[in-house]
This record gives C-alpha cells, structure tokens and sequence, in this order.
C-alpha cells in the first residue's frame, strides 16, 4: 500500500477551542475570501476517531473486530484492541488532495503497548489548543449534562470518551486535563503550535498570523488573500455569529444535550465556582497551570 505523511492534528481537551481553530483553518485554506458561511465546511477538517476509519480491522482479524464492536459500549478489552490499529489506519486514510490532511481529535497522544495514539511516521505537525481547566469545567459539565463536581472529577482523573456506541464514533482516551497537555507538549518530532483559548479571545487577529507564520515557516504555505481572509475570518468565526449560524442552521457536532456555542468568555470560573471546587482544580493542576500563565 503507498502511503504518504500528510496527517496535520487539530487537538485539544474538549471545549478548548478546537471547533474555532477549524474554522479558522478552513477560512485559510479552503476558502477564497475567508468567510464562514455554515459549518459544513468543517467537514474539511473531519474528526480521525469514527468507525469508517477502523472497518479495515474486520479483513486483518475478525477476533479482534469482535472485541471492539459486538457490544453496546466500548469497555477496556475493547479499547485495548481497537489502539492496536491505530497508527495503520491513520495509514489507510483517503487524502482528497495535496500535502495535508486535517484532523480533528480530542486524545491524548497514550501510549499503550509500544504504541502512540500517533507518531512522526504518520503526523506531517499539529496544532495544540489550551484552555483554563476552571473554564472547561463549565463548559463541558453544561455540554454533558453533569454536575460541576462530576466534571471535576473527570478532569482531575481522566476518563474515555465516549464509551457508548453511537453516531459512528469511536472511543477517545482523554487522560486527566494536565496529562492530555503533556501528551502533546511532549510530541516534539514534527512541526507543532500551541495556542490558548485566551490568547485568540483577547487578540484573534495575531493568532491567526501566528497560524499563518507557522504554516509558511514550517511547510512553505503561502496565504493568498491573506489581508482579506484575515478580516473575514475574524468576523465571521466571532463567537456571537457563530451562535447565530447554530441557531439557525443547527450543528451536526453538538450534544443533544445543549446547544454548542453557550458564551465563550473567559474566567467564567471565578464567579460560578466554590472556592473548595476551585481548590481542587488548582492544587490538582498547579505546575501546569503556573506554565502556561493561568496561575
């Protein structure tokens, strides 16, 4: 089988940032003036972690296909035998055309038996996107309907997501918040950035050259249009009419559980949480929240 390096990861934590990133890649390269207009393009940029990219599994071993799929939920054997595969399927991957191809992912780079979750084999770069676990607990705890405590837990812990099968995805292996963080940072074989949720809030137009710099210093990118794309982007990925856009046209990455865009402002935390959750979040993370400046 020929096969190409051109995989280029868009990864983060859940509710970090990930789906603003997309969009901003996809006004960059898949656009010609850099307006967003629904979220349709960001099937561009497609989620690595579903069950076509593992159908392969069946013709290798029906066993292990068994393991992984015959049940209603995806449980430790299963999880065990399916990142087995995952470095081949990330071989057999389609790429449409050119160099890259864009994915979305929410795991951490683990390691289970000899094996990372992807390596410098397959990985062409990345871009890793951070966000105040205090402000995640929010988010995410709305997006999954639990409680402040339970997303607490399941950020100081670190758990797999997504354990029922359902809509075609595969489990993710999440790790704890600081964890998920070091699994990246540590990944310094190819090409990578690393952005904050904060910083494109207070200033997306200097991530976005940030973005633009990385992409031509690294793989000799040019952005045509780039003045006109920048400011395009920029109005078009705000936050408020990216509300507006899921309202109206709905968005096929949300939780049936609430709405995708809720408010996007940063040190939400510091008003919603009790001091005694805000403890347990800080002197669970603090080394890695004193890094990277959120402490």
């Amino acid at each position: 089988m020929n096969f190409k390096k051109s995989l280029f990861w868009i990864s983060s934590y859940p509710k970090s940032g990930n789906t603003w990133v997309r969009l901003i890649l996809c006004g960059l390269y898949f656009t010609e003036n850099g307006n967003i207009e629904s979220f349709n393009i960001l099937k561009k940029i497609p989620k690595f972690d579903t069950l076509s990219n593992f159908k392969f599994i069946k013709q290798i071993s029906e066993n292990d296909y068994r393991k992984i799929f015959n049940d209603d939920e995806y449980n430790e054997e299963s999880f065990l035998t399916y990142s087995k595969y995952w470095i081949e399927a990330q071989k057999r991957l389609k790429i449409i055309d050119g160099d890259f191809s864009f994915f979305k992912t929410h795991n951490a780079r683990v390691k289970i038996n000899n094996s990372y979750y992807t390596n410098s084999l397959t990985t062409k770069g990345f871009i890793y996107i951070s966000r105040d676990p205090r402000d995640i607990v929010l988010s995410y705890s709305n997006y999954m309907n639990k409680d402040i405590d339970f997303t607490i837990n399941f950020l100081i812990n670190g758990q797999l997501m997504g354990k029922e099968k359902k809509d075609g995805l595969m489990p993710e292996f999440l790790l704890s918040w600081k964890d998920h963080y070091k699994s990246w940072k540590n990944f310094s074989d190819v090409p990578n950035l690393f952005l904050k949720y904060e910083d494109l809030l207070n200033d997306t137009e200097k991530e976005l050259k940030k973005i633009i710099i990385f992409f031509k210093k690294n793989f000799n990118i040019e952005i045509s249009n780039e003045k006109k794309k920048i400011k395009n982007i920029i109005e078009s990925t705000n936050f408020n009419k990216l509300k507006k856009i899921e309202k109206k046209y709905g968005f096929f990455e949300k939780s049936n559980l609430s709405e995708f865009f809720r408010k996007g402002e940063k040190n939400q935390w510091q008003k919603k949480l009790s001091k005694g959750q805000i403890n347990a979040i800080n002197n669970s993370f603090e080394n890695t929240l004193f890094k990277l400046k959120y402490y």
